[in-house]
């Protein structure tokens, strides 16, 4: 239920602006919990406030791993499709990948993200792009 709001919560930290879309997933988790008091806490934080704690949740809070891999591939995807610049988006995978849970940071697709970039510091952007899209379409069409 959280996938959603972990995936526009790293994507605001390393640059982005998903604030909208944090609000409006963190509004559907209470609307269909009403009881969920850690979504509600978040509610009354402001965005910084909400997104950080959010971050710092990821490591604690049980979630499903697959489904939270196919939304934030899905997620980097659209980026990555309307980017204008491989090396800033490179140094944001990788400060992505720096915030992903521990315990599955070193699992595909996530751990491409901390390494894919480092072919462009010897001119194979082609190797990079490849990497990313590998890395995009890990999940296959199901999302």
């Amino acid at each position: 239920m959280y996938e959603n709001l972990f995936v526009y919560a790293l994507l605001y930290a390393v640059g982005y602006d998903t604030v909208q879309k944090y609000r409006d997933s963190l509004d559907s988790i209470v609307l269909a919990d009403l009881e969920d008091y850690e979504a509600m806490e978040l509610q009354d934080m402001s965005d910084k406030e909400a997104i950080l704690h959010t971050l710092v949740m990821m490591e604690s809070v049980n979630f499903d791993k697959n489904s939270f891999g196919q939304k934030l591939m899905v997620a980097l995807k659209e980026i990555y499709e309307g980017m204008s610049d491989i090396t800033v988006f490179g140094n944001r995978m990788y400060e992505l990948w720096r915030l992903l849970p521990g315990r599955f940071n070193m699992e595909e697709p996530f751990h491409t993200l901390s390494y894919a970039d480092d072919c462009l510091s010897y001119g194979d952007e082609k190797q990079c792009h490849e990497l990313y899209e590998e890395a995009f379409g890990f999940y296959g069409d199901c999302v």
